[in-house]
């Protein structure tokens, strides 16, 4: 009878199945199915009659119904079967799925099955949950043992096969399509009611002014509305009232704050590295500021992705550039690498950079591919590893560049031009006013003037290095004054350069006198270099690999040509061992004066010239070039000696000036040239206060040039290396090397899924980003839907799909498509901008209506997928802290910069993102950890939150301050104060039962508190804390 009973029911099943289980039903099972492992089958000869009569009067015909369309022989034919799963034998379902089988015999309970039968954290079949009564029959057959006469092998699981065009009709991969909206007029509101009617739903009528203009603020800005904002709003009767708060606060900068934060999210944004070690990421925080600057700007959203993808390279040297690839780059990266753990770290980087991209752009799971074939969407191994090559020259580090480029080039040339004239004033004063009181000088002063010592100090004229600022001094010393990292593109006195890895000095002195025969280098130690020097490296030593003098004529219309000074090292007063003064000038790059174990001491060296420097009529340039390994000298001076070799340390040091003053006049038959007025200025201004005071105000002019506003930004840098196919995901089962392509699935070209061709050749990377937005032939309509579900998330606390980070076969149907449809394409037609639609949807019947809710809706649609009243939401974590401050009074509202910590009152996005250190009053209230693109934050409701906010010392805190806000005076009576602190917190008026209850408890606590002067204000504070601590704070409806 049984066996006559079952061919029966198969022939009906094989003939009725229709596709009932749909893709949400796929995910639920996919998990329920992977959990629990179940015994073998039961035979027929061991079941008892009434046990299978009761499956098959019970159980059977419900899984024929509802799960064998794709769980079946039938199903896997029609090329239906979905996660290998066979429900139509008894050794199916003990075979399980792909990770495992579904119940535990006898254990009801403990069966996941039965747990998804009745909703309990899954839910299937997705039509609907079933009845009570039929659950319980399950739960009774899986009690009974799970008798099941079915019998047959589980068929072969066939390799699954992707089938990209099958793939490419997904609803989510199709080209975008033209929608047009039933109510032309209010298009979002014609789709919402369309789909209501089908289930005979109705919206509810419009919140009040007050709900309305709070959630606005909320939703835009992420702060409460003043009193005052509230009113003016009340009080506009016009028709377009909302629609100017709306665009109001589109405009305003805070709007950034509020939705970057929302991105922020998504792209896994911190500022340490995460692990343990967790080191922290000085320059980060650029990325979260250029976030909030593209959202305030309206940056078009495609504009938005390629440059997160490559603005490194579409804007090179540039900060908005750097900034924006930070996202590439944000994520957890380990703080110790060895040579054997390097390799398995770099492709762990990628498959962080491929699952955030994927989540947050494509809304697709990326991060299994990296091991086998997706097992549900189609995207093959290669297309994984294609992707994966693009980025493969994607490293990560610190860059160093300009805040504002244009700032600076602004800034140096008003300095030049502020220059100009006090050289001219320089130049009159040379020409009328010094020669005279130069020649009184002379006559009378120059003959008491002693002789010159041995050495005098050469004064530097000019003088730049190439990783470093320096500065002039007293004492013709040059002094370090800031480093400069390499590879910055920087403009310095009017050139542009790229900073390299090694120091270079070059400093140009003068002088009239002739027969130098000896040159001097002195490197001072002082407590501002790192070990107090002399060099600037970490350990205060230096490296000069060699040491040029040329000798030039002054006079740039002589014929003379210019000579290089054959050095001849005679002392250094330390050097390391076999690291002697010699190699400075050996001519040799791998060789080097170093001066490393004998550093921390002031350090000097001695040359003398092969053949004394006789010098050029017009006067002679010293033009020295020093180059380091690594960094250079923190503080140096330059001497020169007329007295014959060979020379010696000892003698006193004095200033060049009366030297040249001296040659000068003695080439010159004892007369100033006036070819030589500007020049004497110089050599002049230590013996006549008019000389020095317009000297001074050129050098001291020319010394505050003004420098590039630089910092360190945490970005892309150049690095990385080939990627090769990974035999399951495994570094050390190579198979081939992968090359730059696209995900297939999204490519709709009938050319090969790979960058173009180009002269010269596109970065990877570029193409990339090009093919990201790409809507004829790239995934440009999937990053549009994504995004535009995303902007409907936030404002109604759910997505049209309700998968944000994943569109494709495993996540959730979009509950209005042709909705999301053409929102998409909205977004296109606006030039990808997001402003437009936010404002679209804020205008809409939808977004405007009541929370009101009733009964009969809520049976129909309990979860409010059709919208038919607003949902009541918490307040996001950065949101609560905001909202605390900004009812206190002392909200902060500096934007951009580095982070802060908690004790600062400035916008909870600006605070510290340390992976090991997350605030607590975050992750209280639900902020996620940063280790993976975060498409929607859960909301718990638990007590320690409660616990929390009554006491929190800064709820306190802002309690007081809320207090002192609304305090009552003379011309105030109590009952106002509270009416001004529900305004304040509530944008709203108390009702008067409210107001009754909260004055009758002040005076409770006033009472309480005794006869003290204060107990006024202490029973006021106690009333707004209670008043903060309402869940109406901390919920938007």
């Amino acid at each position: 009878m049984h066996q006559t009973i079952a061919t029966r029911l198969i022939m009906a099943e094989v003939t009725k199945v229709t596709d009932v289980c749909g893709s949400l039903l796929m995910q639920r099972l996919v998990i329920v199915f992977s959990i629990v492992c179940l015994a073998g089958p039961v035979t027929a000869q061991e079941l008892k009659e009434e046990d299978v009569k009761f499956f098959e009067q019970k159980i059977r015909p419900v899984l024929v119904q509802h799960c064998y369309s794709c769980h079946s022989v039938a199903a896997h034919t029609a090329k239906k079967l979905q996660a290998k799963l066979f429900l139509d034998s008894a050794e199916g379902i003990a075979d399980g799925g792909e990770s495992g089988a579904v119940i535990v015999k006898g254990k009801s309970a403990e069966s996941l099955l039965l747990k998804a039968l009745k909703f309990d954290g899954l839910e299937m079949p997705p039509s609907g949950k079933l009845s009570d009564e039929i659950i319980a029959d399950f739960a009774k057959w899986i009690d009974m043992g799970a008798p099941d006469p079915r019998k047959g092998e589980t068929p072969i699981r066939p390799k699954r096969e992707i089938n990209i065009a099958e793939g490419r009709t997904w609803w989510s991969f199709l080209p975008l399509k033209p929608i047009a909206p039933s109510d032309p007029a209010r298009p979002i509101d014609g789709f919402v009611t369309e789909a209501q009617k089908k289930l005979g739903l109705k919206q509810n009528g419009p919140a009040t002014k007050e709900a309305l203009i709070r959630r606005v603020y909320f939703d835009l800005i992420g702060l409460p509305p003043t009193a005052e904002q509230v009113a003016a709003f009340l009080n506009d009767a016009s028709p377009q009232a909302f629609e100017k708060v709306v665009d109001e606060l589109l405009a305003s900068p805070r709007y950034g704050e509020k939705w970057g934060r929302h991105w922020l999210d998504a792209a896994r944004f911190a500022e340490s590295g995460g692990y343990e070690f967790d080191g922290f990421r000085p320059g980060a925080y650029h990325y979260r500021d250029w976030v909030i600057r593209a959202l305030n700007s309206d940056l078009p959203f495609d504009k938005f992705v390629q440059m997160q993808l490559a603005g490194d390279l579409l804007q090179p040297d540039s900060i908005e550039g750097a900034a924006a690839t930070g996202f590439l780059v944000a994520g957890p990266y380990p703080g110790q690498i060895t040579a054997k753990t390097v390799e398995r770290i770099r492709y762990d980087q990628l498959d962080d950079m491929m699952m955030t991209i994927g989540g947050s752009m494509l809304g697709l799971t990326m991060g299994c591919v990296r091991c086998h074939e997706h097992k549900y969407d189609p995207v093959p191994h290669q297309d994984y590893y294609s992707i994966a090559a693009a980025l493969a020259r994607t490293a990560h580090g610190p860059r160093t560049l300009d805040l504002d480029p244009a700032a600076t080039q602004l800034a140096q040339e008003k300095h030049q031009k502020d220059h100009e004239p006090l050289v001219a004033a320089l130049r009159e004063f040379a020409t009328t006013a010094m020669p005279a009181r130069f020649e009184t000088w002379r006559t009378a002063e120059l003959p008491r003037q002693p002789d010159a010592p041995r050495w005098q100090v050469l004064e530097p004229v000019t003088f730049s290095a190439e990783r470093s600022w320096l500065k002039s001094i007293s004492g013709g010393i040059l002094a370090h004054d800031g480093l400069l990292n390499p590879g910055l593109n920087i403009k310095q006195r009017g050139r542009q350069r790229r900073v390299a890895n090694e120091e270079q000095y070059q400093i140009s002195l003068q002088t009239f006198q002739k027969n130098i025969t000896s040159l001097r280098l002195d490197a001072f130690t002082d407590k501002s270099l790192p070990q107090r020097g002399p060099g600037v490296s970490g350990d205060g030593s230096f490296q000069l690999v060699e040491i040029k003098i040329v000798a030039k004529p002054l006079d740039p219309n002589s014929k003379d040509a210019p000579v290089e000074l054959k050095l001849k090292p005679v002392f250094s007063a330390f050097a390391d061992e076999k690291q002697p003064l010699e190699h400075a000038v050996d001519g040799k790059r791998e060789t080097a004066w170093i001066v490393r174990t004998t550093a921390k001491k002031d350090n000097a060296a001695v040359f003398e010239l092969e053949t004394p420097l006789a010098g050029f009529a017009s006067g002679t340039e010293l033009a020295v070039e020093m180059q380091f390994r690594d960094l250079g000298i923190g503080r140096l001076r330059m001497s020169f000696s007329t007295e014959p070799n060979p020379a010696t340390w000892a003698g006193d040091f004095v200033p060049q000036h009366l030297g040249e003053i001296r040659a000068i006049l003695a080439a010159n038959g004892n007369k100033l040239p006036d070819s030589l007025r500007e020049a004497m200025v110089r050599w002049f201004s230590p013996f006549d206060a008019e000389a020095a005071k317009h000297m001074a105000v050129v050098q001291n002019h020319d010394a505050v040039m003004p420098r590039p506003n630089l910092s360190e930004v945490y970005t892309t840098v150049a690095g990385g290396q080939d990627v090769f196919f990974l035999r399951r995901g495994e570094v050390d089962n190579k198979q081939g090397k992968a090359e730059p392509g696209f995900i297939q699935v999204l490519w709709r070209s009938d050319a090969p899924p790979v960058p173009a061709k180009t002269e010269p050749a596109t970065d990877p990377r570029i193409s990339l980003a090009q093919w990201m937005t790409d809507l004829d032939r790239g995934a440009g309509p999937l990053v549009a839907r994504v995004i535009v579900n995303r902007l409907w998330q936030h404002h109604f606390g759910k997505g049209i799909v309700g998968t944000p980070n994943d569109f494709g076969f495993q996540g959730e149907r979009p509950t209005h498509p042709e909705l999301l449809e053409w929102l998409a394409g909205e977004l296109v037609r606006n030039g990808w901008r997001l402003k437009p639609l936010h404002r679209q949807i804020l205008l809409s019947a939808a977004y405007q209506q009541s929370r009101v809710v009733n009964d009969e809706a809520l049976k129909i649609d309990p979860a409010n997928r059709y919208l038919w009243h607003y949902q009541t939401r918490r307040l996001d974590a950065e949101l609560i802290r905001d909202a605390l401050l900004a009812v206190g009074g002392n909200l902060d509202l500096t934007m951009y910069g580095p982070s802060i910590l908690d004790n600062t009152p400035r916008r909870s996005v600006y605070l510290r993102v340390k992976r090991s250190e997350l605030l607590p009053i975050m992750t209280m209230f639900d902020a996620p950890e940063p280790t993976q693109s975060i498409g929607e934050r859960v909301s718990t409701t638990v007590p320690t939150q409660a616990l929390a906010m009554m006491n929190s010392p800064f709820v306190r805190q802002q309690a007081e301050k809320l207090a002192a806000r609304i305090r009552p005076t003379d011309d105030i009576p109590l009952g106002t104060a509270v009416e001004n602190a529900y305004r304040t917190t509530f944008s709203r008026p108390p009702t008067d039962s409210e107001r009754e209850r909260m004055l009758a408890f002040i005076e409770s606590q006033r009472v309480a508190m005794g006869q003290t002067p204060d107990a006024a204000k202490r029973a006021l504070v106690e009333f707004c804390q209670i008043v903060l601590c309402l869940n109406e704070f901390v919920y938007i409806d």
